[in-house]
């Protein structure tokens, strides 16, 4: 699989380029699938150039526009230019777009917006690596060349980078620049095994996840971005928070793990040189505040582990995406044996707090000298009883879920003992 845009391509970004098509005969054909709300001004030359788009692939196609709710002649017009239009009563990018290729009848789903920013005569660039067997889905790229007045400099110097970056460090996958291009090829097996979910612009960076969750072979190609026809129905910060949720939500690890595993190991360093005196650092005293804070961190961070960890195991447990990390823990760490890790901390941080507590007691209430000691020792009860209470909860979700129902066997009639017998007059 080639994972990165070529030298040459990058040479020729916004030319055209040839592949050599090797006809792969088992795609019956392509369906071009365009979101539609309010586009009469572009609508029907869009068509128009996704029907010369499927005519270059020299396969069956059909053009799809998907009503989110038009309230103009968009419906009427792409009916005339020859696309089969259906309706999604659902408003949303990816209601419409999921709508469409829930009806689609190829092998090829491709999809694009309404607008004119994409050019549909082109689209043999991204459908030609599926029919070739090089790729699963491929995605559009347009950073490379966005005609003036096409995007906004808010999206294009900060919005796209960012949320892309993130995306390539959140789910460990470098190929995707442009994770919210909108002109995308994907064969429609690929697509089904993703059983995507979401409703609104989000469903761009959800194909891209569950794609990467499932290993599909994805390529990156070149493409022109116009400047589009019509009133934009994009919200930058809104559509932007969107996408963001979506990738914080399916990365526990980089959302709640890695913070909280770099706070935990941090907090535990504050801690516990402080825990038998203050330290001194440049004739200065580091005392009780200080390790205060560390075991706070340390606290807190605990909880963004264990949080994480649940979030990973919820994902793993119902079939949202295999987690080999949680398959190890699960076959290796019982509930019995997180108990046994929790327990000594427990029974030695309360062991230690009673200690001092009994001796201030006897020492009739005086000064508490040991107060470091006494703190590190509840960090060690907190520690204990929320890695137990983790267990707890990761054995609770590995309980059966669906158990089948016991069936009551037919008893065949057993002749009873004369003594046994009842007489039916009585």
């Amino acid at each position: 699989m080639n994972d990165v845009i070529s030298p040459n391509l990058r040479q020729n970004l916004g030319k055209r380029t040839s592949y050599r098509c090797v006809m792969n005969t088992s795609f019956n054909g392509v369906s071009v699938v365009i979101p539609c709300l309010n586009e009469e001004a572009s609508i029907g030359e869009v068509v128009d150039a996704a029907w010369e788009g499927i005519r270059a692939l020299k396969l069956s196609g059909e053009v799809i526009v998907v009503d989110n709710g038009c309230t103009d002649r968009s419906p009427e017009i792409a009916e005339e230019h020859g696309a089969r239009v259906i309706a999604e009563s659902e408003r949303g990018y990816g209601a419409a777009i999921r709508k469409g290729f829930a009806n689609a009848k190829y092998d090829i789903l491709v999809q694009g917006d309404g607008d004119m920013t994409y050019d549909f005569t082109k689209i043999d660039d991204l459908v030609i690596p599926i029919l070739n067997n090089e790729a699963d889905m491929v995605v559009g790229n347009r950073m490379g060349n966005i005609l003036p007045g096409s995007m906004p400099a808010l999206h294009r110097y900060l919005g796209n980078p960012v949320l892309s970056l993130l995306l390539r460090i959140m789910f460990h996958r470098h190929i995707v620049r442009d994770a919210h291009c909108g002109l995308r090829a994907i064969s429609t097996r690929a697509y089904r095994s993703l059983h995507c979910v979401t409703t609104g612009m989000e469903f761009a960076s959800e194909v891209i996840v569950r794609a990467i969750h499932c290993n599909l072979r994805m390529q990156e190609r070149p493409i022109t971005y116009h400047a589009r026809v019509g009133d934009s129905k994009l919200s930058s910060f809104r559509d932007g928070w969107r996408h963001l949720r979506f990738m914080w939500l399916h990365s526990p690890a980089s959302a709640l793990l890695v913070p909280g595993c770099v706070g935990w190991l941090l907090g535990l360093m504050i801690a516990l040189p402080i825990a038998f005196g203050p330290v001194v650092v440049n004739g200065r005293a580091i005392d009780i505040h200080c390790m205060i804070m560390g075991g706070l961190l340390n606290t807190i961070s605990l909880q963004f582990i264990t949080l994480g960890l649940i979030a990973k195991a919820y994902a793993h447990v119902s079939g949202l995406r295999h987690d080999p990390v949680i398959q190890w823990l699960y076959n290796h760490l019982t509930f019995e044996k997180l108990i046994y890790c929790a327990s000594p901390l427990v029974v030695v941080g309360t062991l230690v707090a009673l200690t001092i507590v009994i001796q201030w007691i006897a020492s009739g209430f005086g000064t508490l000298d040991q107060t470091n000691l006494l703190f590190l020792a509840m960090l060690c009860v907190i520690n204990g009883i929320q890695l137990g209470a983790a267990g707890y909860v990761f054995s609770i979700m590995i309980l059966p879920r669906h158990v089948k129902p016991f069936t009551v066997e037919p008893v065949d009639e057993v002749a009873q003992p004369a003594e046994y017998a009842t007489d039916a007059s009585t």
